[in-house]
């Protein structure tokens, strides 16, 4: 997928490039990172929801579920999904950080999952606080390696090997044990990816 931070003037060249790919012979699961980025600039606002909604189509022409990155932009994500609904499109909230009210919004979508990270060990995050309202059923852990490492390795290069911090700091938030929510979150991978049994 074409990311939102590489969306700029030259979009209509990277796109076709996308649409090339997945109409090529390929391997892929999903398309992603995609969705909206007005963190650092919004100059470019008109033509990343344009790509949004065309890798949307595909996604649903493709039957790929999608990981959708959203950062100060998520009441345009939630405008931009609302008439998707219903239609089996299906993917992962990628790095959520929302709040309560966000994230019971992003429950309507029955496909989806919410991903969570390093953030939910940080001291100052509302995820342990936000996540007690979410059910488990709609949780998968995420890396966002090399960012958002978890402490106690905070400031170091994240991998797949620190998941694991992830996963010890929900089980205390979900008050079950590790191995519980380890095959949990497995399993709605799984299911998100169409490889679930």
């Amino acid at each position: 997928g074409l990311h939102p931070t590489s969306v700029n003037e030259t979009y209509e060249r990277e796109l076709a490039i996308v649409r090339e790919r997945l109409s090529a012979p390929n391997n892929f699961v999903a398309i992603g990172e995609i969705g909206l980025d007005l963190y650092w600039d919004k100059t470019f606002l008109n033509e990343q929801l344009f790509v949004l909604e065309k890798q949307i189509e595909w996604a649903l022409e493709y039957n790929f579920p999608i990981v959708i990155h959203s950062r100060e932009a998520f009441d345009y994500i939630y405008k931009v999904l609302q008439p998707y609904k219903e239609t089996g499109l299906t993917g992962i909230f990628h790095s959520f950080t929302g709040t309560s009210e966000e994230a019971a919004k992003l429950l309507d979508f029955p496909g989806f999952m919410i991903g969570i990270n390093g953030v939910v060990t940080f001291k100052k995050s509302q995820l342990p606080e936000v996540l007690k309202d979410v059910p488990l059923a709609h949780i998968v852990l995420e890396t966002d390696s090399p960012y958002l490492t978890p402490v106690p390795n905070r400031g170091k290069r994240n991998e797949s090997a620190r998941l694991k911090d992830t996963l010890i700091k929900v089980a205390e938030i979900y008050r079950e044990s590790p191995e519980v929510v380890a095959e949990a979150t497995s399993e709605n991978a799984l299911k998100v990816f169409g490889m679930g049994k």
